[in-house]
């Protein structure tokens, strides 16, 4: 008899000790399940913030990019020393690798093309220097000086290119320069262009690239000396779409930078005004 109570209550405290133990074991295995489930849940909430972030930085990375398709320039320091590089009738086939080269320098420019010269081939290299923060502008569709100014066509070949570049870019382009320079207008051609609200560009280097045809390096060094001279003015430096430009452009920018400017791409809102006829309107 005191043999079997004693096997029982052996019994009973076995089963109590296992009861116990699965309890046990049953609540650390909900413990640890609930772990898991705590960190999924921070995993999940850090992707989640992850991808806010990323998401805002996109927002800002497109707000930039529809300021610089929209030509607005940014504000510059009124103490850097600003210099532009101006690049007169293209587009031609060097357009794409001259867009390319100034990328790799991390610089921009100002392309002036010729309307007659656009067609359907250079159409999204024209885009592509826009959107990578070049500005664009017009040089008439003919580039002919007795057109031009004889016959009196500046403005209607300025108002066609402009429809035509506007259609390219999809924005309103209204930044001119006058082939060979705008001491050929006369009044009535001025007082029009300011009508037409453009914004017409000379320079006050000319590279004499046309010179140096084949040498790039005499261009880069011309263009060097004629710095020297800029102190309190931002210099406009006119050079061609050609391929000793391509060439020069290395070269060129450290140039450039050796004299201390900055190169920015000129958009028509620009406070500063660069013409021949000295027109502050113009």
């Amino acid at each position: 008899m005191k043999k079997n109570i004693i096997i029982i209550a052996s019994v009973l405290l076995v089963a109590a000790c296992l009861s116990i133990g699965g309890v046990l074991f049953f609540k650390q295995q909900k413990k640890e399940q609930q772990a898991d489930k705590a960190e999924k849940q921070s995993l999940i909430v850090k992707k989640e913030k992850e991808a806010v972030k990323q998401e805002n930085l996109q927002k800002k990375e497109a707000q930039k990019e529809a300021q610089t398709e929209a030509g607005e320039s940014k504000k510059i320091d009124k103490n850097q020393k600003t210099a532009y590089l101006t690049i007169d009738d293209g587009p031609t086939k060097y357009l794409k690798q001259i867009v390319e080269a100034l990328k790799k320098e991390n610089v921009k420019a100002t392309f002036f093309f010729v309307g007659n010269n656009i067609n359907d081939e250079y159409k999204a290299d024209i885009k592509q220097a826009l959107q990578d923060g070049n500005s664009v502008g017009m040089h008439s569709m003919s580039h002919d000086a007795n057109k031009l100014y004889k016959q009196g066509q500046f403005i209607p070949e300025m108002e066609q290119e402009s429809k035509l570049l506007s259609d390219i870019v999809g924005k309103k382009v209204g930044l001119i320069r006058a082939p060979y320079g705008s001491t050929y207008l006369n009044n009535d051609q001025v007082q029009k262009a300011k009508a037409d609200k453009f914004r017409l560009l000379d320079w006050n280097i000319d590279s004499n690239d046309w010179k140096h045809k084949g040498k790039p390096q005499e261009t880069v060094s011309f263009v060097s000396q004629e710095l020297d001279g800029f102190h309190k003015i931002s210099p406009v430096i006119l050079v061609h779409e050609t391929k000793d430009t391509l060439d020069a452009i290395p070269a060129l920018v450290k140039a450039i930078r050796a004299k201390g400017f900055v190169l920015e791409p000129y958009f028509e809102d620009n406070d500063f005004h660069l013409n021949f006829k000295k027109d502050p309107d113009l």
